[in-house]
């Protein structure tokens, strides 16, 4: 018996550990990789730049497209990290994750303008190569199957 008041009190104790260390690892780990300063925009376009052998207003196209991107970064890292996430509950992470959402979607709204503008400006050639990732051809061209 005596034993028996222990091992409860020690089962009790795991039992409500996980949701307090659910929350915590949580809010450590989405909120550093959200809000800490480890990620960042793409800057570096020249490999871009020399894959799809772009030209002068081309390449301003694409540098109008990478600050709109780190513009919307920014705005994006601003609106959810300016309060800091109850991420300890379940409704509040529903609410973290509907504000991610929105925040997404308005980031995406945002870019896409000048997006649509880059691609417009390519030709077909460079459309498909951006299009597969810089794989202009690959195994179906290869084998004459397109």
């Amino acid at each position: 018996m005596r034993l028996a008041i222990p091992v409860f009190v020690a089962i009790l104790a795991f039992a409500t550990a996980p949701a307090h260390a659910q929350g915590t690892w949580l809010e450590t780990r989405m909120v550093k990789a959200i809000c800490g300063g480890g990620a960042t925009s793409v800057t570096d376009t020249d490999g871009l730049a020399r894959r799809l052998k772009l030209t002068n207003p081309q390449k301003a196209a694409l540098k109008d497209l990478t600050d709109a991107s780190a513009s919307a970064d920014a705005s994006a890292k601003k609106s959810l990290c300016a309060d800091k996430p109850d991420l300890s509950t379940t409704p509040g992470r529903m609410a973290f994750a509907a504000k991610m959402a929105d925040t997404r979607l308005a980031s995406l709204k945002a870019v896409e303008p000048k997006l649509q503008a880059f691609y417009d400006g390519l030709d077909e050639k460079q459309k498909k190569a951006f299009d597969t990732g810089g794989r202009v051809g690959g195994i179906f061209d290869w084998l004459g199957k397109k």
